[in-house]
């Protein structure tokens, strides 16, 4: 068995098990609360981007632009994982800088899935993955400031049990 450092391959743990646990966290109070998107009976559960981001309205990103927070997430977000017609994986084209509510809340659960799924475990800028997860930390943050019912099943899950 590798070790935890092993593991994330130059990641800092405490960054990185940090976003773990509020990931997952997060999502257990989305799923909570219904936020889940519905595609088929029985599906995987997703989460529905766009009930979160109508709930946190269109001025949640120049909220959190205006306070100068999740810059390296708005400025050079992180591309989407593609995989290509072999199997293969790849990275896709690096997207614009972030304009919008719904783009900001697609990045940052990009960061989550790149990270979830090992596209960070290659040789990269650590110190770049680092601040994007940061970042996105920052963001789900100012989610549970921003929705007291988020912030309520993210914070007691044990009401839920």
């Amino acid at each position: 068995m590798l070790t935890t450092e092993e593991l994330l391959n130059g990641l800092s743990p405490d960054v990185t098990l940090r976003f773990f646990a509020t990931f997952a966290r997060m999502e257990f109070a989305l799923k909570q609360l219904r936020l889940l998107r519905f595609t088929a009976e029985g599906d995987v559960a997703q989460m529905d981007q766009p009930r979160l981001v109508a709930r946190l309205g269109a001025g949640f990103f120049q909220t959190v632009q205006a306070a100068h927070v999740a810059e390296t997430l708005i400025g050079v977000p992180p591309k989407r994982f593609l995989v290509s017609r072999d199997g293969g994986v790849e990275f896709g084209p690096q997207p614009a800088p972030i304009a919008t509510t719904a783009d900001l809340i697609g990045a940052t659960w990009r960061v989550r899935n790149n990270l979830f799924h090992g596209n960070k475990l290659f040789p990269a800028d650590r110190e770049r993955d680092e601040r994007l997860m940061t970042d996105a930390m920052v963001v789900l943050d100012m989610i549970l400031q921003l929705l007291p019912d988020v912030s309520e099943a993210f914070r007691q899950p044990q009401r839920y049990f």
